[in-house]
């Protein structure tokens, strides 16, 4: 019973093949039946995998279907809500504001209010008609002699090479139009990010790609080459990222092309793993004396750390010694758990790392206590898609939000879950030419602006609701969340009582 269907299939083979001796025209069927024939006479003599070896043809069926379940789960199976890491409510908000459709919505919300963890907006008897708020934030410290004006939502890390040369040139036209910043990743600054003229966030990592000596070293003279430029407005380290803290990064072999390898200053075609901690410092005084070494390097410019928050009690140190040393970082940029990735290692992506949420209240009440909230802007990033995800992280202590996949469905991701295969359908996240030919720069960032300037937009009219008329009125009171069936409390409360 284990070969009925590849039994079957030799059954037909055979009947086409009688068949083929007196009609001719039967042959072209072998067009088809051809190929299938060889995957299973394949698949019966094959050793490394078990099911397809005692069930040829039809192992291989149920491979496929289990390898690519996702796009009939998410396209017919899946309720509008369900869908991980974002929903299908989720993405056509994202389309329709890039679209510039109409974004209102009939017949009540598809959300269940009842359900667990469900946040939602306490509005006001007496909404403002005007907000009066331009939606920006200066960043720089007093140590800083070059602020920057960014925007309240900006393009969070994503490298050329983790995305394809026409996702950055669209995100970086459509930065240029509505006037916000784009990360440029760990991976250095290309053509494609100088080219539109936009405002950029040089991200340095680990493996220092864009500015490393021939050992893979901190290049300072190369650094200060390109941190000078008028285009580059601040400048993050990068400690860790939230999908995989501590594990450092991956590129594989087959995004690795001679392009990105030159930028990167690396062997092309090779598997590039950043190292998980820096060659430059180990210690919170001299992660401190890296950040005042890149100020003055970039004639003051703001510089800023990214991590994922990991051991508490490991910031709150760090916090004394920026105290005692007296040099504090412009801006510091907080990366969660649940946060995206090209490519993650699967020990960390599931475990690894704490929430969003949780990490910003916890880094905002630190800097507080210490005396240093006024001096550093915080930046978070974590699953932000909508207006209101912007709004809940403002309220919860942020000056100003990074997204990295709420762009990349402006830019036509349709969640293929790809990304690291070098075969992603959209173009977006793939190095193969003819792909990337299919992602249109002109039109993408255009939807890139739309996306952007509605979300920007949607956060007016929450606060508009709300009754508050700019952000110092934004605070945690006016977000309340279902805790079980009977409970609910405003996050206010919810971080009160569980005393973090």
């Amino acid at each position: 019973m284990r070969y009925w269907l590849a039994g079957t299939y030799l059954l037909i083979v055979i009947f086409f093949f009688v068949e083929s001796l007196l009609h001719p025209i039967l042959w072209l069927s072998f067009v088809v039946i051809g190929p299938l024939t060889a995957l299973a006479a394949y698949d019966f003599f094959q050793t490394h995998n078990n099911v397809r070896r005692n069930y040829p043809l039809l192992g291989t069926i149920n491979e496929l279907i289990k390898r690519e379940r996702h796009i009939p789960q998410e396209i017919v199976l899946q309720k509008s809500w369900e869908g991980r890491p974002f929903s299908l409510l989720q993405q056509r908000l994202v389309k329709k504001r890039a679209d510039d459709e109409l974004t209102s919505e009939p017949f009540g919300t598809e959300m269940d209010y009842g359900a667990i963890g469900h946040d939602w907006l306490v509005h006001s008897l007496y909404p403002v008609n005007e907000v009066k708020d331009n939606f920006r934030v200066r960043v720089g410290g007093p140590q800083c002699r070059q602020h920057y004006n960014a925007s309240i939502l900006n393009v969070a890390a994503m490298s050329y090479g983790s995305i394809s040369s026409n996702a950055v040139r669209a995100l970086c036209k459509a930065a240029k139009k509505e006037n916000f910043a784009v990360n440029t990743g760990e991976g250095g600054i290309s053509d494609h990010h100088w080219e539109p003229g936009c405002d950029l966030i040089w991200q340095i990592g680990t493996a220092y790609f864009g500015c490393r000596t021939q050992d893979g070293r901190f290049n300072s003279d190369v650094f200060a080459e390109q941190a000078l430029r008028p285009t580059i407005k601040m400048i993050e380290i990068k400690i860790s990222q939230g999908a995989k803290p501590g594990f450092g990064a991956i590129l594989p072999a087959s995004k690795n092309t001679r392009e990105i390898a030159n930028y990167r200053q690396i062997e092309p075609h090779n598997d590039v793993h950043s190292p998980p901690n820096h060659s430059e410092f180990q210690t919170h005084e001299e992660l401190l004396g890296f950040v005042q070494r890149l100020r003055d390097l970039s004639d003051g410019k703001p510089i800023g750390i990214k991590l994922c928050l990991g051991q508490q009690d490991e910031f709150k140190e760090l916090c004394r010694v920026m105290q005692q040393a007296e040099i504090v970082p412009d801006f510091i940029a907080i990366a969660g758990g649940e946060g995206g990735s090209g490519a993650a290692a699967l020990d960390s992506i599931h475990h690894v790392g704490s929430p969003t949420e949780e990490s910003l209240v916890f880094v905002n009440k630190e800097l507080m206590e210490v005396g240093l909230r006024d001096h550093i802007t915080l930046f978070v990033a974590g699953k932000v898609i909508s207006g209101f995800d912007t709004v809940r992280y403002l309220a919860l202590g942020a000056d100003a939000c990074y997204s990295a996949r709420g762009m990349m469905f402006a830019l036509g991701c349709v969640q293929s879950l790809k990304c690291n295969k070098n075969t992603c359908p959209t173009g977006i996240t793939t190095m193969n030419p003819a792909r990337v030919a299919g992602l249109v720069v002109n039109d993408k960032a255009m939807k890139v602006a739309n996306y952007h300037r509605n979300t920007i937009e949607g956060v007016r009219s929450i606060m508009a609701a709300a009754g508050v008329s700019d952000r110092s009125g934004l605070n945690c009171s006016l977000i309340q969340r279902r805790i079980d069936e009977q409970t609910i409390l405003t996050l206010e409360e919810v971080y009160n009582q569980n005393g973090i």
